[in-house]
C-alpha cells in the first residue's frame, strides 16, 4: 500500500527537507568513524542484486561534531536518519581517509588547499586525487534478509541519498513536505533496485526505483537503542593533524603502534568479493565554477561500493597470514579495493605483490 505524505514538523522532515536541499551539492576508513569504539558487533549493510526492503533507524544527535549542528541547522537531541559528510580518500604515503574540513565544516582544509594549488599548476589528474567525496552513513534494518538486526550502510551520497530524497518530495500543488519514511512510528519501509553497472574498469553499485509502503509493524525498541550516533565517533582532525596525513609526518608514529596492538577492521563486508569493484558517482566530473576556485570536490569517485558478498565485518573479522581477510587475491589485488585501506594484511600484500 502506497505511503501518504504526512505534514510534519519533526526533525526528521527537517532532516528530509534539508537533504533535498543540498542534493546537488557535488563522501570510510578508520580516520573516518572509530569503530573500535562502539560496542559490539558491527554488521554492514550490502544491498541484493534486484529487489531490497529496508528500515532506515534513525539515531540521536550527540555531539558538536554533527556537521548540523556546526551549521546550526540542528541541535544536540535530535533524530537524525543519516551521517552525511565529506572524505578525502587514499590521502598520503599511508592512503588515508580524511574528513574533508573544508566541505564538512567550513574550515581550512590543508587537503584542498594542496589540491587547489595543483589545479593551479597544471596538474589537474594530482588535482582531482585529492577531490573530496560526499558520503551517507545510516543505521537500517534489512526488512527481508536480516530483521531486527541493525546495520550500519556506507554509500556514496550522489547513488543513494540524492535517489532517496528525491522519491520522498512530495511535489503536488508544490508542497514541499516529505514523507516521514525514517519516523519510528509512523516511517515507511523503502523499496528500492539494486543493480551492478559497468563503467570502463569499474564496476559499482547503482541503486533506482525507490518507493515508500507502510510497515506492518513500529520499529522495534531494541533496534532504536542500538542505532548508532556515528557523530559521536567522528574522527575530526586539527589541520596540523590533516597536513600530518597528506605529507606522512605521521606514518611513522602509526606504524609503531599497529605494531604493538593489532587493530580490528570494521571495513563493510560489502566490499568482501575478489572483483575489481568501484562505485562511481554520478554528476561529479566537475565542480561549478565558483567552487573550483577553492577546492573541486565533485570528482567521481570511483572508490567506494562493491557488488553484494552476504558476508559481515566485525571486531575480530581481520585475519590470516599470507590470505587476504576480504577473500580477494593475497599478494595480487593490493590497493584495488577500498577495505585495502583499513587492511592488517595490507603490507605484506604488498610486499608480496611487488615480489
Amino acid at each position: 500500500m502506497a505511503v501518504k505524505t504526512r505534514k510534519r514538523n519533526s526533525s526528521l522532515s527537517k532532516r528530509a527537507k534539508i537533504s533535498y536541499e543540498t542534493k546537488d551539492y557535488g563522501g570510510g576508513g578508520s580516520r573516518i568513524i572509530d569503530w573500535k569504539k562502539i560496542d559490539g558487533e558491527i554488521q554492514f549493510l550490502q544491498p541484493a542484486v534486484g529487489k531490497n526492503a529496508i528500515n532506515i533507524i534513525p539515531f540521536a544527535i550527540k555531539s558538536k561534531n554533527h556537521p548540523l549542528v556546526r551549521q546550526g541547522q540542528m541541535e544536540i537531541g535530535e533524530l537524525d536518519y543519516c551521517l552525511d559528510i565529506w572524505v578525502h580518500r587514499n590521502i598520503g604515503p599511508s592512503e588515508s581517509s580524511v574528513i574533508c574540513l573544508k566541505k564538512t565544516y567550513g574550515k581550512a582544509c590543508p587537503i584542498c588547499e594542496e589540491a587547489e594549488k595543483m589545479r593551479k599548476a597544471g596538474k589537474d589528474e594530482e588535482s582531482k586525487a585529492l577531490y573530496s567525496k560526499r558520503r551517507c552513513f545510516y543505521n537500517v534494518e534489512d526488512v527481508r534478509k536480516k530483521p531486527g538486526e541493525l546495520q550500519v550502510f556506507d554509500v556514496s551520497y550522489h547513488l543513494f541519498e540524492k535517489e532517496l530524497i528525491d522519491e520522498a518530495r512530495n511535489e503536488e500543488e508544490g508542497a514541499e513536505e516529505f514523507i516521514d519514511f525514517a519516523d519510528p512510528r509512523t516511517g515507511s519501509v523503502i523499496h528500492f533496485r539494486c543493480s551492478v553497472v559497468k563503467k570502463g574498469r569499474f564496476e559499482f553499485n547503482e541503486y533506482k526505483s525507490f518507493s515508500f509502503k507502510e510497515r506492518d509493524e513500529q520499529i522495534d525498541d531494541e533496534l532504536l537503542e542500538k542505532a548508532i550516533s556515528f557523530d559521536a565517533y567522528l574522527n575530526v582532525p586539527s589541520y596540523e593533524e590533516a597536513q600530518a596525513i597528506l605529507y606522512g609526518a605521521d606514518e611513522d608514529k602509526e606504524e609503531d603502534e599497529e605494531e604493538e596492538e593489532e587493530k580490528p577492521v570494521r571495513k563493510s563486508s560489502a566490499k568482501a568479493k575478489g572483483k575489481a569493484v568501484d562505485e562511481e558517482e554520478e554528476d561529479d566530473d566537475e565542480d561549478d565554477e565558483e567552487d573550483s576556485e577553492d577546492d573541486e570536490d565533485d570528482e567521481e569517485d570511483t572508490e567506494d561500493d562493491d557488488p553484494p558478498s552476504g558476508k559481515k565485518a566485525g571486531k575480530n573479522s581481520a585475519s590470516g597470514n599470507g590470505k587476504c581477510p576480504y577473500k580477494h587475491t593475497f599478494g595480487k589485488d593490493a590497493d584495488k579495493h577500498e577495505e585495502c585501506e583499513d587492511c592488517d594484511e595490507w603490507v605484506k600484500c604488498t610486499k608480496a605483490k611487488k615480489q
